[in-house]
């Protein structure tokens, strides 16, 4: 008997994405790194112009907005590629149900939204800002037309539509601040943004593949049986990662809410590379498990290596220069905020590899099991946060957030490794602590000396491209596989 059309797509994909991921995973880093430094551009701004009081009521309201509105995803855009990785005959059927889906779910959570928002509000600009976020909700619902660029591996797509958004999205708040606007004139700017990127990319997608509605609502129940665990478990993990700077806000106050918030970004900023690279494997690694499992093992250890590569200077940089860092970031009114930036960036090395594990927890389909982690990553979270903030601030937050971030990891990981029966090989990644390690400590002794932020910043990169060659903790070879086009 011959291979099934289901298996004969999942062929295709694993061969087609294994010659283009390198590619696709560059190309995703440095156009997120650009849009990393438009982001970093339009916070500094944003952050001046409504200082640190109104700042830290426009970051509790996206934080609540991100919360609520996970509710109207379910992790659903994932599980869409997972179906359709290996169902290529039906892939315009199940994209079709995916976007009724959101739709359908946008209304309820865009009401939700309005409700906690006016609750929590402290101003009429709060509130007013939560009548313009409620509408990015039905935007965002028409952006998970976006995971047809995922599937096919091209992801470039998807970049060149986030980068037309964050340049918008920059230039709006650089005329906003100089015309002394407000948080409201804000919120209108981001949604104006988003909506129009999200036109383009919606045509874009449907030109690429038509969706295929009618027939799509009977593959609802099966998105949803597998969403629902997965959504509760996003909402969950979501919840403990933003429930911090909302319980900052509440009991510590707007200022210290503000200094949390700008430091937050740096972190919400950096997770680009983990998203890039399990965007690039998520649909690989779904069409090679359960049949080729040692290709599915080799894929997790190559993405824990790249992960290290990547977080572990994160951290060293940070905790050499964290003073120096945030005051180029956000200014000297910012300076306090100092102390939480390397202890979120610990957090970072902990998120960077639970993304490799979450994104294995569905295609293992653990979903359910994932409800359990997160769910005890969510009461440790709160309990801790209403313990500790009172008494030691923000700092209390950073910390429980790194301390949070790292169970629900270990967790996850360890059964990723116990279902594929995989031991990852830590060799590179020591390697590549080591290589962060002596870059760190350069860099703090170079900053004692007197440099500035800039030539630290060059300095750091330049020594630790060096070292991880030294160190073989990356390797000529590995760059030109990344490259190497079809």
């Amino acid at each position: 008997m011959g291979p099934t059309g289901d298996e004969k797509g999942a062929v295709r994909l694993e061969t087609v994405g294994a010659r283009r991921a390198g590619a696709d995973i560059v190309v995703q880093v440095v156009g997120r790194a650009l849009n990393v430094a438009l982001g970093v551009v339009a916070t500094l701004v944003l952050v001046r112009a409504l200082g640190d009081e109104d700042f830290g009521e426009w970051v509790t309201v996206f934080a609540i907005a991100e919360i609520v509105g996970f509710t109207g995803e379910w992790g659903l855009e994932q599980l869409a590629v997972r179906r359709a990785a290996v169902d290529r005959e039906r892939e315009a059927e199940w994209f079709g149900s995916l976007l009724t889906l959101r739709l359908l779910t946008a209304v309820p959570t865009a009401l939700v939204l309005i409700v906690v928002l006016f609750v929590i509000a402290d101003s009429a600009e709060m509130r007013a800002t939560a009548l313009i976020m409620a509408a990015t909700m039905f935007t965002a619902a028409a952006s998970s037309v976006r995971v047809i660029f995922q599937l096919r591996v091209r992801n470039d797509v998807a970049v060149v539509i986030m980068t037309l958004n964050s340049v918008l999205w920059t230039l709006a708040v650089v005329a906003i601040a100089g015309a002394d606007g407000g948080m409201v004139a804000f919120a209108a700017a981001f949604l104006a943004a988003y909506v129009v990127t999200t036109g383009i990319q919606f045509v874009w997608a449907l030109r690429t593949q038509p969706l295929r509605i009618r027939g799509s609502r009977r593959l609802w129940g099966g998105l949803v049986r597998a969403g629902v665990p997965l959504g509760v478990a996003g909402l969950l993990t979501l919840a403990y990662v933003r429930i911090d700077g909302v319980l900052v806000f509440q009991i510590a106050g707007a200022d210290e809410a503000g200094l949390y918030g700008a430091v937050y970004r740096v972190l919400d900023r950096v997770q680009m590379v983990p998203t890039a690279l399990m965007t690039t494997l998520l649909p690989i690694i779904a069409a090679a498990w359960p049949a080729d499992p040692d290709r599915t093992r080799r894929l997790i250890q190559r993405g824990a290596d790249y992960l290290a590569l990547v977080a572990f200077p994160a951290l060293a940089f940070t905790i050499a220069v964290p003073e120096q860092i945030v005051v180029l970031l956000f200014g000297d009114e910012f300076r306090d905020a100092a102390p939480a930036l390397p202890i979120l960036m610990g957090a970072f090395v902990a998120i960077s590899f639970w993304h490799l594990a979450m994104n294995m927890m569905i295609v293992l389909g653990r979903q359910a099991r994932l409800v359990l982690y997160t769910g005890a990553g969510l009461i440790v979270n709160v309990i801790l946060n209403l313990a500790l903030i009172p008494s030691y601030g923000f700092l209390a937050a950073a910390w429980i957030t790194l301390g949070t971030e790292t169970l629900v990891m270990a967790l996850t990981m360890a059964t990723v490794l116990r279902e594929t029966r995989n031991r990852l090989a830590v060799g590179r990644m020591a390697r590549a602590a080591l290589a962060a390690a002596v870059m760190g400590g350069v860099v703090a002794l170079l900053a004692e000396a007197g440099a500035g932020i800039v030539a630290l910043a060059v300095a750091a990169g330049a020594l630790y491209a060096a070292t991880v060659l030294v160190v073989r903790a990356f390797e000529v070879s590995d760059l030109r596989a990344l490259l190497k086009r079809p």
